[in-house]
């Protein structure tokens, strides 16, 4: 075999055995990146069609434009969570330790509660850097997709401090139980 690719090589020259080279170096990627990528895509591909077949997406019903009723059912549904007030308060307090943000003290407040949704309305004064308080603010609403930013209010002692203290309103609303 060693004698069969020396003649190889002799009749051919190097160049040609490099493009020989670079030929099998191509179909091996081929074999193994591309082809298991357009299978993963076509697969993909399926289970979207599937999802869009399908009356539940996500957790979320798709209703048609024309069904208000059907649209405030899905509406109310949204809120439907298996999380109750004090594990998102838990949740929102991870938070604001994870951004170095310290919670002192908060005042809670529950809503009206003769609607389809509770609001529990949280106020909670805050101290650290714009950046901090922005960041938590920022993973909260994420994190806690039944909370809403009511209103936010920041004062600084001195112009150039770094640290500043905020008044955080926020709103938790939940389907009444």
């Amino acid at each position: 075999m060693k004698a069969a690719l020396e003649r190889l090589r002799e009749e051919l020259g190097m160049p040609e055995l490099a493009s020989l080279a670079l030929l099998a170096v191509a179909i091996a990627f081929s074999l193994a990146v591309v082809k298991p990528l357009e299978a993963r895509r076509a697969q993909l591909e399926q289970e979207l069609e599937n999802a869009l077949r399908r009356p539940q997406l996500d957790g979320m019903t798709r209703v048609s434009a024309g069904a208000p009723g059907a649209r405030l059912d899905a509406f109310y549904r949204f809120f439907e969570r298996p999380e109750h007030a004090d594990e998102w308060l838990a949740k929102l307090y991870g938070i604001a330790t994870a951004q170095g943000i310290a919670l002192r003290s908060a005042d809670y407040r529950l809503g009206d509660t003769r609607q389809r949704l509770e609001r529990y309305q949280i106020t909670l004064p805050v101290s650290g850097s714009y950046t901090q308080i922005r960041a938590f603010l920022e993973t909260a609403l994420a994190e806690v997709p039944v909370l809403s930013l009511d209103q936010i209010s920041f004062r600084r002692k001195a112009t150039g401090e770094t640290r500043v203290e905020a008044d955080i309103v926020l709103t938790l609303h939940l389907p009444r139980r």
